[in-house]
């Protein structure tokens, strides 16, 4: 496997990559995670087994694809590739340390400008991603109402009942999803798409973001996640909303985005999840019944 780590290293570099250090580092909910380095370049190895290929290529697609937005900055790729038994996804190497709301505030401005980074007239993309562990479908689709309420909610219920844990009535979930976003039409933005806290560093006083479960949809949707557990600092969303002011009804809807990511951690992780699920399920029913 290391070796053949090496080859795709020196691809990129033009020079044989030999590795001189190995690092195992905190491994995350799936994949097997390294620091390596030949003396001179540090490089981030994700690795699992090798049918997860598909999945690390998707990763490194969506990476690129961020990066040629010239908005938010994210870790080079540097390949992906397979041994005999391992896929593996190959990144840039970084010293992360704690974000600070000064990078955050910076950040704030930079996720602006990737909302408003222009591309598509329809939602989903053109290929299929993960939020986690967790297939993400994105069929193109022209009404956000229809593509949030089926393709975000309605899946991840499915995914749940196939755990046996149910909110209600599905159909009666998505009409009311569908309903409550049927009047707001947004103008698709490429969203990172599994944006919170963990998945935002400090390198050298700029933020660096990673793990996207990118799509174009409601730019919403990506603040309502920035929201959900550790909020980033009240600058970060200043300078957002001073680049790029949110649409009314934001609050209103963000409870239906912050939904999708509930329903999502229930599956993987069951726990007090369910019940907060759960609170937001009542909330939208709720809200459904007395519009």
């Amino acid at each position: 496997m290391w070796k053949s780590i090496s080859q795709v290293l020196a691809d990129q570099f033009g020079a044989y990559y030999s590795i001189k250090n190995k690092t195992k580092i905190h491994t995350g909910e799936m994949h097997e995670s390294w620091i390596i380095d030949d003396g001179i370049q540090p490089v981030f190895v994700k690795m699992n087994e090798k049918s997860y290929r598909s999945m690390f290529r998707a990763e490194a697609d969506q990476l690129i694809m961020l990066a040629k937005t010239n908005t938010v900055r994210v870790p080079e790729v540097y390949g992906v590739g397979c041994s005999q038994n391992h896929s593996f996804l190959l990144l840039e190497g970084l010293a992360m340390q704690p974000n600070t709301p000064q990078n955050m505030a910076e950040f704030g401005n930079q996720l602006a400008r990737l909302h408003q980074y222009q591309g598509s007239e329809n939602y989903g993309l053109s290929f299929d991603t993960w939020l986690g562990p967790q297939y993400q479908p994105n069929e193109w689709g022209s009404r956000w109402a229809t593509f949030f309420s089926e393709q975000r909610i309605g899946w991840q219920l499915q995914l749940c009942a196939e755990k046996n844990l149910y909110f209600g009535d599905k159909e009666e979930i998505i009409k009311a999803v569908a309903t409550l976003l049927a009047k707001h039409q947004p103008k698709p933005s490429l969203l990172h798409g599994n944006l919170w806290i963990e998945n935002c560093a400090n390198i050298d006083g700029h933020t660096v973001t990673y793990d996207p479960a990118c799509y174009w949809g409601d730019r919403e949707c990506d603040l309502a996640f920035t929201e959900l557990f550790e909020p980033f600092p009240h600058e970060f969303y200043e300078n957002y909303h001073r680049t790029f002011p949110l649409d009314e009804g934001y609050q209103e809807r963000k409870i239906i985005y912050q939904l999708y990511h509930l329903l999502n951690f229930s599956s993987r992780f069951h726990g007090n999840y369910v019940a907060l699920a759960n609170k937001l399920v009542h909330d939208v029913l709720q809200r459904y019944e007395n519009r």
